[in-house]
């Protein structure tokens, strides 16, 4: 027994002396992490210097490492921070204030079924990170990018909560095909569109009404980082789908330290227009009767009162918006969660836009770590109310217009509490309000599951599933106690209107990142990809109900819950669009020679049915080069230049959003067994291809404290897709054709940004960008000639002007060139020169001026004094002409001999009420403008007490001003006056009207 005795202590006193010594030879550091405010940065690395083991902060900035007890140095580094040594050697608790790293080299960027390295990037890239996102009012991801990115234009189609933005980067790229970009969620390519049915009430009278954005259902808060691929370089990867640029949105991604509740909410209310249409108030609507001595009338146009529609039809009914999220997990199992509940009550009454989006996404991973499962599902449900305003109605059947063109002398009720009619074509605005009702469901999801393995150390393969669904309904009913409105008054008018997109995609793609040998990076992937998308809808409706026929006997009843109950009964109208599928083959390599030069080359194969059957294949390349100047020896040490950088780049896009089917022969159903051929067939249709090149610099000075880039870019876009008449006899006249034109657009883009100060308690940041762009079309020729093709479009809508196109599609031409008869002023008797002596009528149209943009900018600053930041964005643009088609048959002069309201700028004029309309070069106005978009005042508490994160507090305004001469209610306009599905550019049309907003809130972590 005491031998064994013996033996164990032999046994265990070395190895007590070892674990003695071990203890003693190391020590535990801990510490907490902060930003530049003093919030504390979550996930932030913690390594020792030299070594690879270390550890990361949890949900409260905080970390804990054990060290060898000769460790003097940690290094602290974080996503958009400069990386921090500390000091360890003399303290075993530290705290550690990371700093901005303006230059941003080391920012991932995504570039297509991958990321890089922004000083990896060859092409015209540009990244937005949440930090730098747009404050105050945003419905959907794309007004986050407003004013931030030389080169990319925003522009918002309506001041109605939810309604679609125009997007073009670098100029027009088709003239008839969408101009918007590709957008990519998450690695997934969308189709662009919305399922929230469009409806266009002939009827009446009313037109169409305008598209909703596509990308509601996505929750702006939960957006981490937007890319924006704008040169062939970035974009070739996407082929036949990149020529209008991609917009890349990456959502947030969970924490793996700990578990993280964030909360966020704000209010908000309308705070009148941000800009108004003038037209006469009461006073001033007197005086003009004297003036055309209207006031002698046997019939008084003065009803005796003094109202104001345009201030009677708007609303400050509080707006709310709640986000909460919450994410944990380990390394190797972590998820996020988020909610967003909003209800946004639109300056118009009768308009509200209510959002319920969630998402949930995940990652795991498996055999030590080499096999990942990533997913993400987002869902929404969108609501809107939409009051009746259309793009194409004639001069009664808009909101807006009977709101301009009511009678200010004239009340709106009766003694009796009906609502008036005066019976001088101007419906009842508030009678509108009442006897109308259009409300639409949407119900979206996109979902994505992939899997990745690591096949070996730097061979990555990964399939990727995703699917994205959305249906829509919507329900529009027009009480036929609504005087004036034939055929609906007395008889009452209901349409159902349903719709359904559904977009899938595959992806396998293999990946490989390493060095080949010391001085020369490969970074290179292949994939495949097959995606494709179908959409329908359909409409049914019915005329002549009887209730609600009477404004004193109304029920709460709509015609679309009892549609069957309708007098005519409509044919449906139902439409199935051909599938479109789209195969691909795509590879990618990025060279980094030295951590100098890089070079990326790039190729894509795309197959798509959309194609004819002789070029059911198009082929995208692209190369781009890079020098990284300050990587050399003799600018390494610069005291000037801390990043200076050479850019250049070649290849080739297409655009293939032409119609589904176009290629194809298509039939259409007009009544039972009889159907009939509206499109013929053409085997060699095929994408439009824009070949662009592209020259830049990024440079970077002072210690980062000043930075920015300048690009020139020559895109030249050829094959132009043309709706044709196909030579008769044939079974039908629409014919897609390639024309041999080419449209080019030319610019220059320059941004800045600075550290003007950065003092401990004072810093000052301040943006500026700007892009001016040329646009045109050359070699137009109609098929086999040198004749000078000719498309008109831009509707001009009204009375006394159906019909009138304003706009031309021609040869060395900007896109949409207004093409107007000219006006020569008024003669002696008041009356517009031409129009009356009917001069107007035999004169030629002239080329009258470009409705693009030339020049758009953007300035953005932050100023922060210790704890509170006055954030503020604003931007504009110039050199281009606005139609006001409102003042042309809405608000114009001979009005008022009827009892309608007329504008301003008419009644200063010397015209006439005896004046006849009509469509001329007189309503074409300056549409530069400057907009302050938003300024926001936050203060950061910082971390309250013991379990409150991060809190801090805010009051935003969002389009407090904008300064221009355009007289109507905002130059930031985008009507839809398409005709023949030629778009049309810069005509403004009773829109709804843009309100000032102002919101307050806060946001707080857990």
């Amino acid at each position: 027994m005491t031998s064994n005795r013996l033996l164990k202590a032999l046994i265990l006193c070395p190895m007590l002396l070892l674990l003695a010594y071990a203890a003693q030879a190391q020590k535990t550091i801990t510490g907490t992490i902060t930003d530049e405010k003093g919030s504390p940065v979550v996930g932030a690395s913690v390594v020792i210097k030299g070594g690879k083991s270390g550890t990361t902060t949890d949900a409260s900035g905080a970390f804990k490492i054990t060290v060898p007890s000769e460790t003097t140095t940690l290094v602290a580094t974080f996503v958009g921070y400069t990386a921090q040594d500390v000091d360890v050697s003399s303290s075993s608790a530290v705290t550690i204030s990371l700093k901005p790293d303006n230059s941003s080299l080391t920012d991932v960027v995504v570039i297509g079924y991958g990321t890089a390295q922004k000083k990896d990037v060859t092409g015209s890239v540009v990244s937005l990170k949440a930090k730098n996102f747009n404050q105050g009012v945003i419905n959907a991801p794309d007004q986050l990018l407003q004013n931030k990115i030389p080169g990319v234009e925003v522009t918002n189609n309506s001041g109605m909560p939810g309604s679609a933005t125009t997007i073009k980067i670098r100029g027009n790229n088709s003239i008839r095909a969408v101009n918007n970009p590709l957008y990519v969620v998450d690695g997934v390519p969308l189709d662009g569109r919305t399922a929230r049915p469009s409806v266009n009430l002939g009827t009446g009278g009313f037109g169409t009404t305008p598209d909703d954005n596509p990308l509601l259902y996505i929750n702006p808060y939960d957006i981490a980082q937007i890319d924006v691929l704008k040169d062939a370089s970035a974009s070739a990867i996407y082929g036949s789908r990149g020529a209008n640029g991609v917009i890349a949105i990456t959502t947030k991604k969970s924490t793996t330290q700990g578990t993280k509740l964030e909360f966020g909410s704000q209010f908000g209310f309308n705070d009148g227009y941000m800009k108004r249409f003038e037209v006469l108030d009461a006073g001033q609507f007197r005086d003009g009767l004297h003036k055309y001595t209207l006031d002698t009338l046997s019939v008084s146009l003065d009803k005796g009162s003094s109202t104001d529609a345009l201030k009677e039809i708007t609303q400050n009914t509080m707006s709310q918006t709640y986000d909460l999220a919450l994410s944990g997990g380990t390394e190797d199992a972590h998820y996020r969660a988020s909610f967003l509940g909003s209800g946004l009550n639109g300056f118009i009454k009768n308009s509200e836009l209510d959002k319920y989006l969630g998402t949930f996404s995940g990652s795991y991973k498996f055999l030590d770590r080499k096999l990942s499962i990533d997913f993400s599902l987002i869902a929404g449900h969108v609501r809107e109310n939409t009051p009746l305003v259309s793009n194409t109605a004639g001069s009664q059947g808009n909101l807006i217009s009977a709101a301009l063109q009511w009678n200010p002398t004239s009340p709106f009720y009766d003694a009796n509490g009906d609502y008036i009619d005066l019976k001088n074509g101007t419906i009842n605005p508030l009678a509108f309000l009442a006897g109308y009702s259009d409300i639409a469901n949407t119900n979206t999801y996109l979902g994505n599951i992939s899997a990745s393995y690591k096949i070996l150390k730097n061979l990555q393969y990964k399939f990727l599933y995703a699917v994205n669904h959305s249906t829509g309904t919507r329900n529009t009913n027009i009480d036929g106690w609504l005087p004036g409105i034939s055929p609906i008054t007395g008889a009452g008018f209901g349409v159902v209107s349903n719709a359904i997109l559904t977009s899938q995609d595959f992806q396998h793609t293999l990946s490989y990142n390493g060095n080949i040998s010391s001085n020369i990076k490969l970074d290179a992937v292949a994939g495949y990809e097959y995606w494709k998308t179908n959409y329908q809808n359909s409409n049914f409706s019915a005329l002549g109900f009887n209730f609600n026929l009477d404004q004193n006997n109304l029920v709460p009843i709509n015609y679309t819950e009892v549609l069957q109950n309708g007098k005519t009964q409509n044919l449906p109208g139902i439409f199935v669009e051909p599938t479109t599928e789209l195969q691909s083959i795509f590879g990618r390599v990025n060279f980094n020679l030295f951590d100098r030069f890089f070079v990326t080359a790039t190729l894509r194969a795309d197959g798509s049915s959309k194609f004819g059957a002789n070029n059911k294949y198009g082929y995208f390349p692209s190369v781009g080069g890079k020098w990284l100047i300050t990587n050399e020896n003799f600018l390494k040490n610069s005291a000037i230049f801390s990043s200076l950088a050479l850019r250049a780049s070649w290849g080739i896009t297409g655009n293939q959003e032409f119609p589904a089917g176009a290629s194809q022969e298509q039939f259409s159903f007009s009544a039972y067994n009889t159907a009939g051929q509206v499109n013929v067939a053409n085997p060699d249709l095929k994408w439009e291809q824009t070949k662009s090149y592209n020259f830049g610099v990024d440079y970077s000075l002072f210690n980062s404290r000043l930075n920015g880039s300048i690009d020139y870019y020559d895109k030249n876009t050829s094959d132009v897709l043309f709706q044709s008449t196909a030579i008769q006899p044939a079974p039908a006249s629409i014919y897609y054709i390639n024309l041999p034109a080419n449209l080019i657009n030319k610019g220059f883009e320059f941004s800045i940004g600075a550290t003007i100060v950065n003092n401990k308690n004072f810093t000052w940041d301040l943006g500026f960008n700007i892009a001016n762009n040329s646009n045109k079309l050359t070699n137009f020729y109609a098929p086999g000639s040198h004749t000078p093709l000719q498309i008109l479009t831009g509707e001009i809508s009204g009375q006394g002007v159906s019909g009138t196109l304003s706009q031309i599609i021609t040869n060395d031409q900007p896109v949409n060139e207004f093409y107007l008869k000219p006006f020569g002023g008024f003669d002696k008797n008041g009356n517009q020169v031409g129009l009356d002596s009917q001069a107007l009528t035999t004169e030629n149209p002239v080329f009258a001026g470009d409705p693009n943009p030339h020049t758009i900018y953007g300035v953005n600053t932050t100023l922060t004094f210790k704890k509170l930041s006055l954030i503020v964005n604003a931007g504009g643009a110039g050199g281009f002409v606005i139609y006001n088609n409102s003042a042309t048959s809405v608000t114009n002069l001979s009005g008022i001999a009827q009892g309608r309201n007329v504008d301003q700028a008419a009644y200063n004029s010397d015209e006439r009420p005896t004046s006849s309309v009509g469509a001329s070069t007189r309503f074409l106005e300056s549409g530069d403008y400057f907009k302050l978009r938003n300024a926001t005042l936050r203060y950061d508490f910082g971390n309250v007490g013991s379990y409150i994160k991060g809190l801090n507090v805010f009051v935003s305004g969002t389009n407090l001003f904008v300064i221009t001469k355009f007289t109507g209610f905002d130059p930031e306009v985008s009507i839809d006056k398409s005709h023949n599905s030629y778009p049309s550019r810069s005509i403004e049309y009773i829109p709804y009207p843009t309100p000032r907003i102002i919101t307050f809130g806060f946001n707080f972590s857990l």
